[in-house]
Order: C-alpha cells, then sequence, then structure tokens
C-alpha cells in the first residue's frame, strides 16, 4: 500500500512539471526587422506614422470623401469605391465599372488614387519602391528634408511615377508630397505636382490624414492652395474584409487600359 502511495505522489509532481515537448513548443517572439528595401530614411518616418509593422497587420482599411465610399483589402489591394451613381471595383486582375452604361474611360487611373495619397506615407513602404535621400528644401518658409521613391518595371501601371516626401526634420512626420503622373503618357517626367499634409488623426496606432491640400507649384515656387479634400468615417481593421465585396457584378463593364493614350 505504502509502494502504491509513494508511486501516486511520484506521478501528481510529474505531471505538475513541464515536459520537454511542452518547452520545445514554446517560442520566443521574433523582434521585428524592417523590410531590406527600406531605407533608414524611410524607416524615420513610417516610424513617426505608427510603424510599419503594425501597418503590415492591417487587412482592411475605409474612409468616405464626399458621397464617395472606399474600402480595401490591405493585404492584396482589392477595392471597392461607391459613389451615388456608379461602382468601381479591382477584383486582383481586372478594374471593374457598374452600371455598363456609365463612362468607364478613367475608372483604371481614379480606381485607387486617392488610396495612395491616403495612405501615405505607408504604400511607399511596398515592395517594388526604390528610396533615395536628397537635399533639404524649404517649403513655405520652412525647411525640411527629402526622401525620393520610384519604381521597379512593372511595379503597378504606371511604373515611371516617383514621389518625394517632405518631412518635419525634428518629428520625421511627413508634411508634404510632390508626385508626377504619367498614366496617360506613359512617359517619365519632373513636372511635380503638390501636396500638404497637415491635418491627422490617430486610428488604432497608425497616423492618417483626415484632409489633405492640393497647392499650385509651378517655376518651383509654392503657391495658393486650389483644393482640399476631406477623409471621413476612417476605418482600420486586422479583420479583412469580404471578398464578395470584389467580386466584378454580371452587369459590369471591364475599365480600359488608357496608359499612353495621352
Amino acid at each position: 500500500m505504502k509502494n502504491l502511495t509513494y508511486l501516486a505522489i511520484v506521478m501528481l509532481i510529474a505531471a505538475c512539471q513541464p515536459g520537454k515537448k511542452a518547452e520545445e513548443n514554446q517560442t520566443e517572439e521574433v523582434a521585428y526587422q524592417a523590410p531590406e528595401h527600406h531605407s533608414e530614411s524611410l524607416t524615420k518616418v513610417l516610424d513617426a506614422h505608427g510603424g510599419y509593422e503594425l501597418w503590415s497587420k492591417m487587412k482592411s482599411l475605409s474612409y468616405t470623401k464626399g458621397d464617395e465610399y472606399t474600402i480595401t483589402n490591405l493585404q492584396n489591394r482589392k477595392i471597392r469605391l461607391e459613389t451615388p451613381e456608379q461602382t468601381i471595383g479591382f477584383d486582383g486582375k481586372e478594374v471593374w465599372v457598374t452600371p455598363d452604361t456609365v463612362d468607364a474611360s478613367r475608372a483604371r487611373f481614379y480606381h485607387n488614387l486617392y488610396f495612395y495619397f491616403y495612405a501615405m506615407p505607408f504604400v511607399v513602404g511596398d515592395p517594388g519602391a526604390f528610396h533615395e535621400d536628397v537635399e533639404p528644401r524649404e517649403l513655405k518658409g520652412k525647411t525640411y528634408n527629402g526622401i525620393k521613391i520610384s519604381y521597379g518595371e512593372n511595379i503597378g501601371d504606371a511604373p515611371d511615377d516617383s514621389y518625394i516626401l517632405w518631412l518635419d526634420p525634428a518629428t520625421n512626420k511627413m508634411e508634404w508630397l510632390m508626385y508626377t503622373v504619367t498614366y496617360r503618357s506613359g512617359e517619365p517626367n519632373d513636372t511635380y505636382k503638390l501636396i500638404k499634409y497637415d491635418q491627422w488623426t490617430v486610428v488604432n496606432g497608425l497616423t492618417l490624414p483626415t484632409a489633405i491640400q492640393w497647392y499650385q507649384f509651378e517655376n518651383d515656387v509654392v503657391g495658393e492652395m486650389r483644393n482640399e479634400v476631406k477623409f471621413e468615417n476612417i476605418e482600420l481593421s486586422v479583420e479583412p474584409p469580404s471578398d464578395s465585396l470584389f467580386v466584378m457584378p454580371e452587369n459590369a463593364q471591364i475599365a480600359p487600359l488608357n496608359v499612353g493614350k495621352g
């Protein structure tokens, strides 16, 4: 009887000890490492806006711009834009427009235009982007540090587009964006347009704009503000949107690819 009692106690103690298999299954948390193609300067600006690590975990972004509602799957960049007149979607292969009676000639160019402006600076961290520090410059009486972004061949519909982020040297936050448009011409150019970012909100730990402003910019001189676009009802989530949102309906038309059409 004594032997049985002793054996039971030994078995009970052994059961309470962590086994080798359990210890082997425990994994240490791996520290985040920025993608190899990110420059040191880009990492600093991304960190100032909440960090690329956190951005990479997000799967859904939605907002309204006037009467236009946009939702994007951040992992595969499928997108859906709804207005009272039409719906534009990208299913991962084709840009589609419904109803099939509306003019779809600009839909391919437009479908992710504001998403890219809105999701700056995170979107320039995408694979295929090249980052280069440029000389500081003055804009509206303040000197900013700059990062130029260009793209490799066959990256998106307009790989010759380029961007320059202008950063507050004290905070590394982005305050201005210069960009070129090459979609229709298909040819690179050095005529930049200019956007100011100075209205922000924090959503799930990431700093996103509530408004962006286009400024006149000719002969390398900043003029007056010419347009402002506001964003509302901003939602950012680690949960992906339903893939059914991006499926092309039966009554939709495929938007033409107008690169090089002038």
